[in-house]
């Protein structure tokens, strides 16, 4: 049973104890006065007797020694004369001392009662903890004696449930005597080899064993034996149906405390997959190797908190080190051509940063001065704290090269078509540069006849000549424009406003369209933000457009023949120009093949114009598509990013 909680009265604290004493000698001399006051009679000895008894059964010793020493003084002080003095008379000191004596005899036989009946009380309460002790001892021996049964049911049933796991587990498992000759192996053990207990100790094990394995196997197992140490070893098995498999052994000893092997135990599993999963991934690593050597593609790995770097064989060759080369930060830093280091350590700072796509190119400068061109693609895999960057190196230095001539080749032939452009608008050019000549030997005439008069006309002389410096000067800028569209030279990116270049591409058609009686009309947005571009190659696009549209609707007789050219601002970033014509238009099935190199539907075209215009629109960072007009016809519309954004 639980202790009983104890009241507050029968364990209070000292200050209340000691509060008490003093309360209850107070409470008897009030008492004394007032019965002494109104009744005459003063058991005031009787009143002090019960305050000792209460303040020592209350608070104990100290408390009631404390309420007797009290109490003495204040009989002494109130009730015996002279009252209101502590001192005493001779007839009086008797009396004072015979209550002294009995107060304190009073306060000693209190003190023993109440010493006696805690001390009851204790006896009582230790005899009650003793019973519990002893109830909850005896209720811990039998839930001991319970468990002790359980105990020996578990391991009863834990020797059943082992030797049930030892015969299941799906790997080969035995014991072995101090000199190594088997003494027990499991099911899975006999059933493999087909052996049993008896025929392995008669050595019968060898016979298991590929022959080519015995003298191995032997040499390993008895080197093991003498050194006591743990031994693993790999050998091929002979199942019991005859099939030899790659098995991988393991013993470890168990040792006395003087530390001697008094006992082995081993194991055993079957690897011939993972056997086979290595020579597989042996074949598969030389053939990424060779194909990596062949393609010019390394792989690599960057782990970004450590800045520790991993890569093949081949992008250590690409960086120009030696494939056992431990590759570092600094190692790769040392290749990056300088101008562009800072590209690299920007990715760096991505990777950083938890980006995870990252495609870039980059130049390597090696030792003898070469000039390599490398494509890196990676991403960003994430592994908790170890996240690691993984991707391919490509030395696309042979592509760059053959780009470069490509781009050349396109210049040339981008050139050779602008100048057959020209040859084919002879007259429209003709027509240009005649108009002003013509005017200028007008003008001339008429100049010469204000002279020949008896009186020269001074004023009309000087407006002639007024004019064949401005007919000069139109023919000089007809001359400047021709030259310019066919002047061979590199493209020169500058900005440009757009609406600019159109007018100057569209004056030298105006012939063209003259002559197969088709209106041009330009609607061109005002405001809107510089391109950067190369002007020739721009003008060049839009001729290639604008002539295109004005030779599709020679055919055309039942409508106008009216050329549409707009410009407009399609995005914050992009301007849109759009070339609208009126002609017979392409079949759906053939849009996509506008732009490919050698297609036409012109009877004597060559193909490459439509596709310069749209390798020139794609290297100025826009993009040229055609499509069906609602009506009849063709829009060839291309973009091209704004200064603003772009440049």
């Amino acid at each position: 049973m639980p202790k009983s909680v104890p009241l507050w009265w029968s364990n209070p604290s000292a200050i209340l104890r000691y509060t008490v004493s003093v309360l209850s000698v107070a409470a008897a001399v009030v008492a004394g006065l007032l019965l002494d006051t109104q009744l005459n009679s003063a058991p005031f000895v009787s009143l002090f007797v019960c305050a000792i008894m209460f303040a020592t059964w209350f608070g104990g010793v100290r408390p009631g020694l404390l309420a007797t020493a009290l109490s003495i003084l204040a009989f002494d002080y109130y009730f015996v004369p002279p009252t209101h003095s502590l001192l005493v008379d001779g007839e009086e000191a008797l009396r004072l001392v015979l209550f002294a004596i009995t107060a304190l005899f009073v306060f000693s036989f209190v003190a023993a009662q109440k010493s006696a009946a805690d001390s009851l009380r204790r006896t009582r309460d230790d005899l009650r903890t003793a019973v519990h002790d002893l109830e909850r001892i005896n209720k811990a021996l039998q839930a001991e004696n319970a468990e002790r049964k359980r105990a020996e049911q578990q391991v009863r049933q834990a020797e059943r449930e082992l030797q049930v796991t030892f015969d299941t587990i799906p790997v080969l498992a035995g014991s072995y005597q101090h000199d190594g000759s088997p003494d027990f192996v499991n099911r899975a053990w006999r059933d493999y080899t087909g052996l049993s207990v008896k025929e392995l100790k008669d050595r019968r094990w060898e016979t298991v064993i590929h022959p080519d394995d015995v003298a191995r196997v032997e040499s390993e197992r008895r080197a093991h034996l003498a050194t006591g140490m743990p031994f693993q070893t790999e050998q091929r098995l002979r199942s019991a149906d005859g099939e030899y498999r790659w098995h991988f052994f393991s013993r470890v000893p168990l040792r006395d405390e003087d530390g001697n092997v008094v006992k082995w135990y081993g194991t055993g599993y079957d690897i011939e997959d993972r056997k086979r999963a290595e020579d597989a991934l042996r074949r598969s690593k030389a053939q990424l190797t060779h194909a990596q050597s062949l393609s010019k593609t390394g792989s690599v790995g960057f782990k970004v908190a450590t800045g520790e770097i991993v890569w093949s064989d081949e992008a250590a060759r690409i960086y120009g080190y030696e494939s056992d080369t431990k590759p570092s930060v600094e190692l790769v830093l040392q290749r990056v051509h300088p101008d562009d280091i800072a590209i690299v350590q920007r990715e760096i700072d991505r990777a950083r940063q938890g980006e995870q796509e990252f495609d870039f190119e980059l130049r390597l400068m090696m030792p003898d001065g070469t000039i390599k061109y490398v494509y890196a693609l990676a991403h960003l895999l994430k592994d908790g704290g170890s996240d690691e960057i993984v991707g391919a190196l490509m030395d696309i230095t042979a592509a760059k090269q053959a780009q470069d001539a490509l781009s050349k080749a396109q210049a040339e032939l981008a050139h050779v078509t602008r100048v057959t452009s020209l040859g084919e608008l002879a007259a429209s050019i003709a027509h240009e540069v005649n108009q002003p000549l013509s005017a200028i030997v007008t003008n001339g005439a008429a100049g010469l006849r204000w002279l020949d008069r008896e009186s020269p006309v001074l004023d009309e002389v000087r407006s002639s000549l007024e004019s064949i410096i401005g007919d000069a000067k139109r023919a000089s800028e007809v001359i400047h424009k021709i030259r310019s569209f066919s002047k061979k030279t590199n493209p020169e990116m500058t900005q440009l406003h757009i609406n600019d270049v159109v007018d100057e591409a569209v004056s030298l058609i105006k012939r063209e369209a003259f002559d197969h009686r088709v209106t041009m009309r330009l609607q061109l947005a005002s405001g809107l933000p510089s391109v950067r571009g190369d002007r020739i190659q721009l003008q060049q696009v839009i001729f290639n457009l604008a002539i295109n549209g004005v030779q599709a609707m020679t055919m055309v007789a039942d409508r106008p023949r009216v050329l549409f050219i707009r410009t407009q601002l399609l995005e914050p970033d992009q301007v849109l120009v759009a070339v609208e014509d009126g002609g017979v238009g392409i079949e759906p099935e053939n849009l996509n093949r506008l732009f490919s190199a050698f297609y036409t539907t012109k009877p004597n075209g060559l193909g490459m114009g439509l596709s310069i215009c749209r390798s020139i629109i794609e290297a100025h960072g826009g993009r040229v598509w055609a499509s069906r007009n609602s009506d009849r016809g063709m829009i060839f519309q291309f973009t091209i990013s704004a200064c603003g954004q772009d440049g």
